[in-house]
């Protein structure tokens, strides 16, 4: 028995879809308007372990460029180069994706950061660590701005509350990613994120 036209058609749909998710998880495909899913690792970044626990509250380091609004290239005092993930927060992958991308180049770019973390990186290379600004910790001001939503996985469980607070506070008062056009969107999933 030969199959339908209509048979083919699904076949063929499902296939597509199942190699665009692979190619979505892997990383080969970005995914959004301006938020990179998959970062590419700059060759003068230097191995991520570089950045653990300081004894004076984190590592003093300077925003070179943002590459989407929880990734970033920066220089530590000794020269070297490091990209991060900020941790506590997740961009929109799509709705006010490029709202959360000029936020976070306004905040961060050319300014004076701390690192603190304990020297693990993603699978991405990129040195997971909590940013902090002289005007506040990255994570609140960007959940508090509607920008991002809070993202427990591997934050520090300590600072997790005044991110979600400021995450609240965003939503209650429909804020950013929290009001139209998006009105959580894509986010929603995100922030219901166990932690």
């Amino acid at each position: 028995m030969t199959p339908g036209p209509a048979r083919i058609l699904l076949s063929a749909a499902c296939l597509v879809g199942l190699i665009a998710a692979v190619a979505i998880l892997t990383g080969a495909v970005r995914v959004g308007s301006g938020a990179s899913s998959a970062p590419t690792a700059a060759a003068a970044v230097t191995a991520p372990a570089v950045v653990g626990p300081d004894p004076d509250g984190g590592t003093p380091a300077t925003v070179l460029a943002v590459a989407d609004p929880v990734t970033m290239d920066v220089r530590l005092e000794d020269g070297r180069t490091l990209r991060v993930r900020a941790l506590g927060v997740q961009p929109p992958a799509r709705c006010y994706a490029d709202q959360a991308m000029a936020f976070a180049r306004r905040t961060l770019a050319g300014r004076a950061v701390t690192l603190a973390g304990d020297g693990r990186s993603d699978r991405f290379s990129r040195a997971l660590t909590w940013v902090s600004l002289s005007s506040g910790e990255y994570a609140v001001l960007a959940a508090e701005a509607g920008v991002v939503s809070s993202y427990a996985a591997d934050a520090p469980p300590e600072r997790m509350p005044a991110v979600r607070a400021a995450a609240d506070r965003a939503r209650a008062a429909g804020r950013g990613l929290w009001g139209p056009p998006c009105v959580g969107g894509a986010a929603a999933a995100v922030s219901a994120t166990p932690g």
